[in-house]
């Protein structure tokens, strides 16, 4: 058993590395969601009633960087953002 775990974590450890988000790209990108749960869409926690929301694909991309996707998430709030007139935070 030993000798095949072997090989197998040794295909696998690539992958997994590349599926992690740095650091610095999760801090970015909660800090573009904030910005967007804020000014544009709204939490499904938030104690407001508010009827304006963002689109879905923001709203998900916003619970993406929530659970630390960065990858498909950052580009989808900042197009939202840049196209609202918002400066975007700096990056790492």
């Amino acid at each position: 058993m030993r000798i095949m775990f072997l090989p197998v974590a040794v295909l696998l450890a690539p992958a997994v590395a590349f599926g992690r988000a740095s650091p610095k790209d999760v801090d970015y990108c909660n800090r573009l969601a904030d910005l967007y749960v804020h000014y544009i869409g709204r939490s499904e926690s938030s104690p407001y009633d508010d009827v304006h929301r963002g689109s879905n694909d923001t709203q998900v991309a916003a619970a993406q960087c929530r659970q630390g996707i960065t990858g498909p998430a950052i580009p989808v709030l900042e197009r939202v953002l840049l196209n609202n007139g918002f400066t975007l935070p700096p990056r790492g």
